[in-house]
């Protein structure tokens, strides 16, 4: 049991980290590589913790799965500047995602 709370706990704390890394990077410098690789790990961060929260198919799971994926392609779409290549690449990675919180 203790176990599970501490992976509940971990998880609230990985969100809440993730959160303020995300908007850190979105309200620091917006547009420039430094901005985008902020936000891509606050990303990671959030994809973490969503692990360990074991949230059932609910409506925050995929409100925090697309603050994931709005994440990844604000990365790659400065990185390459191409609107598509970053969509396709976040479709994928929340694609992922969501098999692995499904099949774990």
């Amino acid at each position: 049991m203790r176990a599970n709370q501490f992976a509940f706990a971990f998880g609230i704390f990985a969100l809440i980290v993730g959160a303020i890394v995300d908007l850190y990077g979105v309200f620091n410098q917006f547009g420039t590589i430094d901005s985008a690789q902020e936000v891509l790990i606050g990303s990671f961060i959030l994809g973490i913790g969503l692990a360990f929260l074991s949230i059932p198919n609910r409506l925050e799971r995929y409100i925090v799965q697309g603050i994931i994926g709005i994440g990844v392609f604000y990365y790659f779409y400065i990185q390459n500047n191409n609107f598509w290549i970053a969509l396709i690449i976040a479709v994928i990675l929340v694609a992922l995602l969501e098999y692995g919180l499904k099949h774990r």
